[in-house]
């Protein structure tokens, strides 16, 4: 997805496609700024399923339930009024006419059943007129802070910030932002460094971090956005120092406070390195069982950053 960062839109709402897009392409088609006919409107996300790739959906958790069915999901960070929602729905029932026009032709030639499509709203904050104006009830076997209009709509809001803090709404609460992102990066750092979301995500705000950081100028919300990115991410790295100078203990590889340090940075490169790389060829292992600390720490620097393995251990600098 190409998008200008200093669009009309704000920063965090090309973040919620960009999270968006990142997570649900493996499981089925997914366009960002998806324009929608007759009339020149655009959607923040349009996901249509494969029935194959369930499991890619499941690694989501509420996101991928979401995405269960054809759909178009527009994201607020805060509660929309009730122009923004009539904004969505009017994109939405012109998707929806516009689906089933194209499947009557079709039919015509081959048999071919049409999937009615759903429309979410993901805000930050509880849009209370809305809920009483559209009468959008609490989604049965949904967490809370989900709602569903009448069928007759296929309308779905969810209210991030009425979301359980755990796992299966992270990516979610990502892409509502607002006031609650603090919470949800701090819940992302605080993942084992191979989990799905991590892998999804945190490229994704560590770019919109340097972005920023290279502005003349920031709003206040990106000024904490950076802080928060900054103290969140380097917790985890030093967790991660700690944890990995454990294994080299552990693992009977210490000779004194010196070999343990190295140590642990090998393992924690290592573990970083096959989150974000997957299964390492032997001799990428044994280059980095061979470095030492400053070459390590070089590593290191570049793992979040690079497109793949070669970047890390063989860029120049």
């Amino acid at each position: 997805m190409c998008v200008n960062l200093r669009s009309v839109r704000n920063r965090f709402d090309q973040l919620a496609k960009q999270i968006g897009q990142e997570a649900l392409a493996p499981s089925g088609t997914t366009v960002a700024h998806d324009e929608i006919s007759p009339e020149t409107q655009h959607a923040d996300l349009r996901h249509e399923p494969d029935p194959a790739r369930g499991a890619e959906r499941a690694r989501l958790g509420l996101l991928g339930r979401i995405a269960a069915v054809l759909c178009l999901i527009e994201v607020y960070g805060h509660a929309p009024d009730a122009e923004e929602v009539r904004a969505c729905l009017r994109k939405h029932l012109a998707f929806w006419q516009d689906r089933a026009r194209k499947a009557r032709k079709k039919q015509k030639q081959e048999t071919a059943s049409f999937v009615e499509p759903f429309l979410w709203i993901v805000a930050a904050g509880c849009p209370t007129s809305v809920l009483s104006g559209l009468k959008l009830d609490p989604a049965p076997g949904w967490p809370s802070g989900v709602y569903f209009g009448p069928e007759l709509l296929r309308t779905g809001l969810v209210v991030a910030s009425e979301l359980p803090r755990d796992r299966s709404t992270i990516l979610v609460r990502l892409m509502a932002a607002g006031p609650l992102l603090a919470h949800a990066i701090e819940d992302l750092a605080a993942l084992p460094p191979a989990a799905h979301e991590r892998a999804v995500a945190q490229q994704i705000l560590l770019n919109l971090k340097h972005a920023l950081g290279n502005e003349p100028s920031r709003t206040p919300e990106e000024q904490e956005f950076i802080v928060i990115m900054q103290d969140t991410w380097e917790n985890a790295r030093e967790i991660g120092l700690n944890e990995g100078r454990n294994e080299g203990r552990n693992e009977g590889r210490v000779e004194g406070r010196t070999e343990g340090r190295v140590e642990g940075e090998r393992a924690m490169l290592l573990r970083l390195l096959r989150a974000r790389f997957g299964e390492l060829p032997p001799a990428a292992i044994a280059r980095v069982e061979a470095a030492d600390i400053p070459v390590l720490e070089q590593w290191g620097e570049r793992v979040l950053s690079a497109k793949n393995l070669v970047d890390v251990l063989d860029a120049a600098g």
